[in-house]
């Protein structure tokens, strides 16, 4: 997002992923389906998956927030998520993906971290991706540069990936 402001305390994110995969899938079917389902693939992760996309069964978790926390490396906020949702997209205001979920802290679930899209941008080049034409190279140029309000992240020892 390059708005200058797009990245702030108290700003609105959505995140979408999903966590706990499978077993998160299954338990928001109908009990006897899930079971039948369950019977028939087994241990097969790749059948099972793949026929929860046949039968438009994959929906991802969608959860609202804001930004409670900012520092230059990570982005602080109390949309819900859960273990698994590594890699999810972090949403601004503007629609755009402002960061990466990465760890839940999971002694308050209202403390979600997600790392700028920076980060993941940069990965993703240095294996050959390229931007769009058109798109300018300085996304979320003003990411996390500590804007007025923002605070240093208290520590994280108990977040888990």
């Amino acid at each position: 997002d390059r708005e200058s402001d797009a990245v702030a305390v108290g700003k609105a994110v959505v995140m979408m992923g999903y966590p706990s995969g499978p077993d998160r899938l299954l338990a928001l079917l109908d009990d006897a389906e899930a079971r039948s389902i369950q019977a028939r693939y087994g241990s097969s992760l790749e059948s099972l998956l793949g026929y929860l996309a046949e039968k438009k069964h994959i929906q991802p978790l969608t959860t609202q927030g804001h930004i409670t926390d900012l520092d230059t490396r990570r982005i602080v906020y109390d949309a819900r998520t859960a273990e698994g949702g590594s890699g999810a997209p972090l949403f601004g205001q503007s629609g755009r993906v402002i960061g990466i979920n990465f760890a839940v802290f999971t002694e308050n679930t209202a403390s979600n971290f997600a790392v700028p899209v920076r980060y993941g941008i940069t990965l993703l080049q240095r294996v050959g991706w390229k931007l769009p034409e058109g798109i300018d190279g300085n996304l979320n140029e003003n990411t996390n540069g500590n804007s007025a309000g923002a605070r240093s992240s208290t520590t994280t020892s108990n977040a888990s990936r």
